[in-house]
């Protein structure tokens, strides 16, 4: 056994929350002696730790995985990684000051947004929504910073928005605390185009009980965020840690609230087959999808 390296994202941020809580799972089961959440800048420097190994494990948003294996921008060359299990599906979505004249997401074309830092899976969502929505390049005004610089720049007046991860989440808590905010509501047919174009995304939910003064679930756009191993890496590694994540999935539904429905998740496996676990095409790990297919969940 030995000390399992887990690449996250930021103190405060949604990825390290559940690194946490996944590394407490490993050590229970056996498969480390200890683990050691990495705070890292997201994604992007997530696949590349872990094709390095830098680091054993990295939470990713799915949508960088097909750039790094292929090496598209903002890689620089083909990145060894390959999917080893889904981590979760959430709502990305922006909020305002609760005094904001901002009510829709349309409203933020030409506004300064906090989306995260450059290399992140959130900044990559936001260059997205962009896209999707015809907005052109410039028709939002992104600020490359951290989870929690983002918060304080609302707060302050500093931007008019923030992009957030899916919740519950540390930083969300905080910055609810801190000044009081509203979720911006998606127009009709913003997040069936979202879903139609992208294949990683999906329908989702920003819960209201999540939300201070939020009155009803509000209808956004789901992302699905992935655990990545190196494909080159032991095998016999990544089939532990997949078999004990999928045995303990109830377990992690318990722990952190950021893994609600991560059963149901990964049981969509037996309908949906390989696209469920890696979509738009992005390679699974054969350790993952063998532990997948001896737990019943994929044929």
């Amino acid at each position: 056994m030995k000390t399992i390296r887990i690449a996250s994202s930021d103190l405060l941020s949604t990825f390290f929350a559940q690194a946490k809580a996944l590394g407490a799972i490993l050590v229970e089961e056996g498969i480390a002696d200890k683990t050691e959440v990495l705070v890292t800048t997201g994604s992007v420097m997530n696949a590349e730790m872990v094709a390095s190994g830098e680091a054993d494990l990295g939470f990713m948003a799915s949508n960088w995985v097909p750039r790094a294996v292929t090496g598209a921008p903002p890689f620089s060359n083909p990145v060894d990684i390959a999917i080893a299990a889904p981590l979760n599906a959430g709502p990305l979505f922006f909020v305002a000051k609760a005094d904001s004249e901002l009510d829709t997401v349309a409203q933020l074309r030409g506004r300064k947004v906090a989306v995260g830092h450059r290399d992140s899976g959130m900044a990559q969502h936001a260059l997205n929504m962009v896209r999707i929505f015809g907005w052109g390049e410039d028709g939002m005004e992104f600020a490359f910073i951290s989870t929690f610089d983002g918060g304080d720049a609302l707060a302050t007046g500093a931007v008019d928005a923030q992009l957030q991860a899916p919740i519950p989440s540390t930083h969300f808590t905080e910055l609810c605390e801190r000044t009081p905010i509203k979720v911006l509501e998606y127009a009709d047919g913003e997040i069936e185009t979202a879903c139609r174009e992208i294949p990683f995304y999906t329908p989702a939910l920003v819960p209201a009980d999540l939300v201070p003064g939020q009155e009803a679930d509000l209808k956004a756009i789901g992302v699905l965020n992935v655990i990545v191993a190196a494909a080159a890496g032991d095998p016999g590694f990544t089939g532990d840690v997949v078999a004990a994540y999928i045995k303990r999935a109830g377990d992690l539904e318990h722990m952190n609230p950021l893994f609600r429905g991560l059963q149901d998740l990964l049981a969509k496996a037996r309908s949906d087959g390989v696209s469920a676990l890696a979509p738009d095409g992005a390679p699974l790990h054969p350790a993952g999808a063998e532990a997948f297919r001896r737990a019943g969940l994929l044929a």
